[in-house]
């Protein structure tokens, strides 16, 4: 197939697919509320026309391209997540959002039109193309630990047609133009903890009557952070923060309660494992010095990223051309990022790619879950671009 054609396709529905971009930016809506997100998906998928399921894992939605054979081919399958975030918008965009408190913070917009106009442009090349194209439109990423690609993958996404590869885009603070991925472990597993320290409560004065939660908690907070720096080797990696601290009711009292909450992002189950068997002890063991009980309570988060090798190389090799070799940045580490998109990688062989979408047209304002984010709207077409010539590259060649 000539990419030119494709190409010009995505000129063709650029203006109406950045168009769709903004009305959806104008009416976000946050993880597992997503009502009018994937009704408009679904309502422009079926105008293409594609087969279409909506209310897979409750609020996904899901559109499918039989191509040539389609028994026998292979399926591919792209995916966008579409929820957005509480936060209040302060980017001064003229189609800022019209729901207080609620933002696309983190271009969930721009992935849903993306993924949209992928869906537009290779349907036009439907009877040329050598296999199946699934579009895995996911309510609740932002969710976590829950997240929202499990349960539409307990609903069926990755089978009828069974998916034998997966891809996903996440826009990202590199050049517009250009994508960063790393083959292999890709990004770290998120995790929440939460910890309970419970005391006595007594007078302020006389602190000997009570058992004091808030010296042992800030003891806690120290022993915690000694877990990385003395337990790790030198070349391990991972990152335990508390995020919150709560506890005391009055100034001239002894608190009798504090809860701290937290997160720990890993990069191997050798070393979680070990976070969790030393959180479990540390807590534990300085609390009772304290006189104090310690609760820890660990939630089990997004997996990391795999990027399968094989495909990742593909994935060099089929961008290359479009891109141009200075434009595909290999990452030398792991990012410290939680993305539920690991758990598809885990099912089927997949890559996830971080898309450029830094220029002077935002002037560093791609900054993820911030008020003034803004985002490049070029990186659309790069985006259809890039997904459309990874699908037809890869039905190209022998599974």
């Amino acid at each position: 197939m000539d990419f030119k054609l494709i190409e010009q396709a995505v000129d063709e529905i650029f203006d109406e697919i950045v168009a769709f971009r903004r009305e959806l930016h104008m009416t976000p809506e946050v993880s597992d509320f997503e009502v009018i997100t994937p009704q408009k998906i679904a309502e422009r998928l079926k105008k293409i026309p594609i087969e279409v399921k909506e209310k897979v894992g409750r609020n996904g939605v899901v559109g499918l391209i039989r191509g040539k054979n389609s028994e026998n081919s292979k399926t591919i399958l792209l995916r966008a997540d579409m929820d957005a975030l509480p936060i209040n918008e302060e980017s001064g965009v003229e189609f800022s959002s019209k729901i207080p408190n609620v933002m696309h913070a983190c271009g969930h917009d721009m992935h849903c039109a993306m993924l949209l106009g992928a869906a537009t442009v290779l349907s036009k090349f439907r009877d040329e193309l050598d296999g199946n194209v699934k579009f895995m439109f996911q309510p609740a990423e932002e969710l976590a630990p829950t997240g929202g690609s499990r349960a539409m993958m307990a609903d069926g996404v990755l089978e009828n047609p069974k998916v034998d590869e997966a891809y996903a885009l996440h826009v990202y603070g590199v050049p517009t133009g250009a994508i960063a991925f790393r083959p292999g472990v890709a990004n770290s597993r998120s995790d929440r903890i939460k910890i309970e320290i419970i005391g006595k409560s007594a007078h302020g004065s006389l602190p000997n009557e009570g058992k004091d939660a808030i010296v042992a908690a800030a003891n806690v907070i120290t022993g915690v952070q000694s877990i990385i720096s003395r337990n790790l080797g030198p070349s391990e990696n991972a990152v335990i923060t508390i995020g919150t601290i709560k506890g005391g009711d009055r100034y001239n009292v002894i608190s009798e309660t504090v809860t701290l909450e937290g997160t720990v992002r890993t990069f191997s189950d050798k070393v979680v494992n070990l976070i969790k068997e030393r959180l479990a002890i540390v807590v534990n063991d300085i609390a009772s010095a304290y006189g104090c009980i310690g609760k820890l309570n660990y939630y089990d988060g997004y997996d990391f990223i795999y990027n399968d090798l094989k495909l990742s190389q593909n994935v060099i090799d089929s961008l290359t051309p479009i891109l141009g070799k200075e434009n595909i940045i290999i990452q030398e580490n792991p990012l410290p990022t939680g993305e539920d998109f690991s758990f598809v990688t885990k099912k089927v062989p997949s890559v996830f790619m971080w898309l450029g979408t830094e220029s002077e047209v935002n002037n560093g304002r791609c900054i993820l879950h911030n008020s003034k984010f803004l985002a490049d709207e070029n990186t659309i077409k790069y985006g259809i671009k890039v997904m459309c010539k990874v699908v037809i590259d890869s039905f190209s060649k022998k599974s």
